[in-house]
């Protein structure tokens, strides 16, 4: 029961999420791609990520993370952070890609704000305590699958 009622969460929050960022992607000038935007997304929630972690997140090669990279990059929504050594180099957002992520991107408080509207106190709070178990395993897994490359 539980697991076939995660699917049913999982999916729908999926659907949710995918409906509201191409309702925002094709409303915009110079729009991204999907895969664009998924993108510069991951470099975002990576924080200042070299090319070569990115490319090990996703599990994709150096030469076609360089190239997505470099495509941002010419459209301004990446650029490089310089480090201590000349020849590396990190990357981050630019704020063109904040104004457009953040402007649109209050989706998760939309999930949150129904959640909340759902539950009583005492329920959002044991809420609260699966989500910390659940990040806690998920860094756990995280920490492995960097172990790994």
């Amino acid at each position: 029961m539980i697991e076939e009622n995660f699917d049913i969460v999982y999916k729908k929050f999926r659907i949710e999420l995918y409906r509201h960022i191409f309702s925002v992607l094709g409303s915009r000038e110079g729009s991204l791609s999907a895969s664009d935007y998924f993108t510069v997304e991951t470099v975002y929630l990576l924080g200042t990520p070299t090319i070569s972690e990115f490319a090990r997140t996703l599990k994709i090669s150096q030469p076609n993370a360089t190239y997505r990279i470099k495509s941002l990059m010419e459209k301004g929504y990446l650029e490089k952070l310089g480090t201590e050594k000349k020849s590396a180099f990190r990357l981050t957002v630019t704020e063109k890609f904040k104004k457009y992520y953040h402007e649109d991107m209050g989706y998760g408080k939309y999930i949150f704000n129904r959640l909340k509207a759902a539950l009583d106190e005492e329920e959002l709070k044991s809420v609260d305590e699966l989500f910390e178990k659940f990040i806690s395993a998920c860094d756990s897994t995280q920490d492995a699958i960097g172990d790994e490359t």
